[in-house]
């Protein structure tokens, strides 16, 4: 998300490294969390589960598509969606899926915070 917000590029090594931490931990969180239940810790849905979409939600607004060639957790997502409703998940993630839309940040606030976030992505 840092990039997107501040219009940076990232590297094809940071990136690369990146995407396979992300598709690891995926593999993780459906192989050893959600396993063939409906929700992260049973049948019913749980905080563990709205934390987990929350965390996920973050990749999909800079335009990773998390979900795809995955069913069991996109299943998942979907089971989440209808247990809090269309229209309030929606409305929660509303900001974090229009970022990759949104112009970068206000180049003072950039200038501000650039140093901190550039040496956490890096």
């Amino acid at each position: 998300m840092l990039p997107v917000f501040l219009g940076e590029p990232v590297s094809p090594q940071m990136l690369a490294a990146t995407l396979a931490e992300l598709d690891e931990t995926l593999q993780l969180l459906e192989d050893k969390f959600l396993q063939n239940k409906a929700f992260l810790i049973g049948s019913h849905i749980s905080l563990a589960d709205l934390v987990a979409i929350t965390e996920l939600m973050h990749p999909v607004g800079a335009g990773c598509q998390v979900f795809e060639g995955r069913p069991k957790l996109a299943a998942w997502r979907q089971r989440v969606e209808a247990a809090v409703g269309e229209d309030l998940f929606q409305e929660a993630h509303k900001v974090i899926l229009k970022v990759k839309d949104s112009p970068p940040a206000d180049p003072t606030i950039k200038q501000k915070l650039m140093p901190g976030l550039l040496a956490m992505i890096r």
